[in-house]
């Protein structure tokens, strides 16, 4: 094989094949680019805009905020919350089994640290000490009280406008 053969050939890889650039661009542009069409329902986006806009300014300091705890842990206290208001309180064994949240030493983890902070607190299963449920503290109950009235502020609220203005 000679110098110019070596350079101008395509070098062979194992695994996938290498893409070109000019479809890498493309689909650089194509991600980078805002939605074509409007929400279907301006009224519901604007609504949830409202929310987050409200969240955010809570979290800027209020007792009742997630400024503690990370998307994931709050992933988890929803959860487990749901469940709790539904009825049917989470075990820690049910809990950490739930793979889509994570390994179960993560997820362990993770009630460990909303324990310590209050956001979730353990209840004995009558008639076996060895099962545990998971039912919100004082900090998972005000959680919820502070989501709530934002839904129902965002939901009175006219447009997004009148929240984000302020400061």
């Amino acid at each position: 094989m000679t110098t110019d053969q070596t350079i101008t050939a395509p070098k062979k890889t194992a695994g996938k094949p290498r893409r070109s650039a000019v479809r890498l661009a493309a689909q650089a542009t194509q991600a980078s680019s805002p939605p074509t069409q409007p929400p279907k329902d301006q009224q519901a986006f604007q609504s949830y805009l409202t929310f987050l806009a409200l969240v955010a300014r809570t979290n800027a300091g209020s007792p009742a905020t997630l400024d503690d705890i990370d998307p994931n842990e709050t992933a988890l206290l929803e959860i487990v919350i749901l469940r709790w208001a539904k009825g049917a309180p989470m075990t820690v064994r049910q809990t950490i089994a739930m793979a889509h949240l994570g390994s179960p030493a993560t997820l362990h983890k993770r009630l460990m640290r909303l324990r310590a902070k209050n956001y979730l607190q353990l209840q004995d299963v009558a008639g076996d000490r060895r099962v545990k449920q998971l039912v919100p503290g004082q900090r998972g109950v005000d959680f919820v009280e502070t989501m709530g009235r934002h839904l129902l502020k965002a939901k009175r609220s006219p447009g997004m406008r009148s929240v984000v203005a302020k400061p």
